[in-house]
Formats: structure tokens, C-alpha cells, sequence
């Protein structure tokens, strides 16, 4: 009986870990997990909203540094901006510093600067959820090629 019941123990811890690893490898998980836990999705709708944020959120990070990189590089094309964002993000997660990035003062000023990552992402978690990040949140282009920064995504 001692058996059976530790047998059934260690399987569900077994079935629990598995679903964990297999949750931390999707961006969309490791984004809700790891990156939102400062990161809003929307700006936010009133002051009150505003001043419960510990981050800017995601479409407001990204257009300043996707816009930040393509201003300092450009014109690149938009396969090698993508690739610039993923090199460029990845370095600044696990060693972020003021001088790196791209934000303007005011969210220095607001937020500090972004801690660094290591330790709480894997160097495997950031090579996942990077690129999902960048193709999901960088800023979009009107049809002239100029962005279209107050664009909200949800």
C-alpha cells in the first residue's frame, strides 16, 4: 500500500514537471511567467493604473528599442532589424545598463534601469522567448515606412 501510494507520488510529480518543462518552452508562457511579471500588455487606461507599473509595458519597451536600433543602424532591411532586435535583446537581458539602451529618460526616470536576468531566465528561456517577443511587439509600418509608435496591441 506504502508502495502504491509513492509509486503514484513520484508519477505525479513526474506529470507535473514534465507539463512545467514543456510550458517554459513556449515563448507565450515564458513571456506570462517571467517578462509580465513587470511588463503590462496595454499602457495603462487611468493614473491609478499608471502608478502601479514597475515597467513600461511591452509595446513601449519594444518600439523604443526596435525604433532606437533601426535609427542607429538604419536603413537596414526588416529581416536584419529583426536580427539586430533578437542580438541586441538578448545581450541586454542578461547584462541591461543605461547606456545600452534605447528607452527615453523619462522611463529612466520612472523605472531605473531594467535588472538583469540571469537567474531568473535560463539562457535556453531568452533564445526561446526573444524572437517571439520581437515579432510580436516591435512596432508596425504605415505603408510609407514610417512606424506607427501610438498603435496599441492587445
Amino acid at each position: 500500500m506504502i508502495t502504491k501510494t509513492l509509486s503514484t507520488i513520484l508519477l505525479l510529480g513526474l506529470i507535473s514537471t514534465s507539463i512545467n518543462a514543456k510550458e517554459m518552452n513556449s515563448p507565450e508562457k515564458i513571456f506570462q511567467k517571467k517578462c509580465q511579471v513587470c511588463h503590462n500588455l496595454t499602457r495603462p487606461n487611468n493614473k491609478q493604473e499608471k502608478m502601479k507599473m514597475s515597467a513600461p509595458p511591452i509595446s513601449v519597451a519594444m518600439g523604443n528599442t526596435i525604433i532606437g536600433i533601426d535609427a542607429v543602424e538604419g536603413p537596414v532591411s526588416d529581416k536584419e532589424l529583426r536580427e539586430l532586435s533578437i542580438e541586441f535583446l538578448t545581450d541586454y537581458l542578461k547584462e541591461p545598463t543605461r547606456e545600452k539602451g534605447y528607452c527615453e529618460d523619462m522611463v529612466y526616470k520612472k523605472f531605473g534601469s531594467m535588472p538583469s536576468l540571469k537567474g531568473f531566465m535560463t539562457d535556453k528561456q531568452i533564445d526561446i522567448v526573444v524572437p517571439w517577443v520581437v515579432d510580436t511587439y516591435a512596432p508596425k509600418k504605415d505603408k510609407n515606412g514610417k512606424y506607427l509608435v501610438n498603435s496599441k496591441k492587445k
